[in-house]
């Protein structure tokens, strides 16, 4: 009895020690936004100035699923190849650049455009769909309030691998920050 008793550590420290988990596989957003674009930034237009994307805590490294408005996790494996914080900062500085009428700047003269990245999601229930949602805050520089808003793009995964998830978050990234740029543009146009 004993030894059973003293054998059962050991099996368990044996199953740490030599466990076989699977390595962490990393992916990137197939997005055309974070390719950029070859044209040169417009040096005329209404400036604005864009500060670092911030995210929700849990948005980091690893892929994140939501099965419902309230319960979400973390794949174990599967990761993104940078923070999406990342993606959504270089997909919005290459939207805003592409937007006529707009020019981005560093100058703290300019209008200033806020962004929270509150989803990054791969939603399992009702329909399996990529979900990238922003929190969008624009003020003046006497910090009037010019936008105000929650913007959320979702596109349907062709598929069941990994990479079909990427495929979708990168046309849903698209997506929103085309609807964000023109939003910018909109409210700057009509002060």
């Amino acid at each position: 009895m004993r030894l059973c008793w003293l054998a059962l550590p050991l099996l368990l420290l044996a199953g740490c020690v030599f466990r076989d988990a699977a390595e962490p596989r990393y992916f990137q957003p197939d997005s055309r936004a974070l390719a950029g674009s070859d044209a040169p930034p417009e040096s005329a237009g209404t400036a604005v100035r864009l500060q670092s994307v911030s995210a929700t805590p849990f948005l980091r490294e690893r892929m994140v699923w939501r099965s419902s408005a309230v319960e979400y996790g973390l794949y174990e494996q599967r990761r993104w190849s940078e923070p999406p914080s990342g993606y959504v900062q270089r997909a919005l500085e290459s939207a805003l650049r592409d937007t006529p009428g707009l020019r981005l700047t560093d100058s703290f003269d300019a209008p200033t455009l806020r962004v929270e990245l509150i989803a990054f999601d791969e939603v399992l229930a009702p329909a399996r769909v990529a979900r990238v949602a922003l929190v969008v805050s624009l003020r003046g520089k006497d910090r009037t309030r010019l936008l105000d808003r929650t913007f959320t793009a979702e596109r349907a995964i062709g598929g069941d691998a990994p990479p079909a998830v990427a495929a979708a978050t990168g046309q849903a990234l698209d997506a929103v920050v085309a609807e964000v740029a023109a939003a910018v543009a909109s409210a700057l146009a009509a002060r």
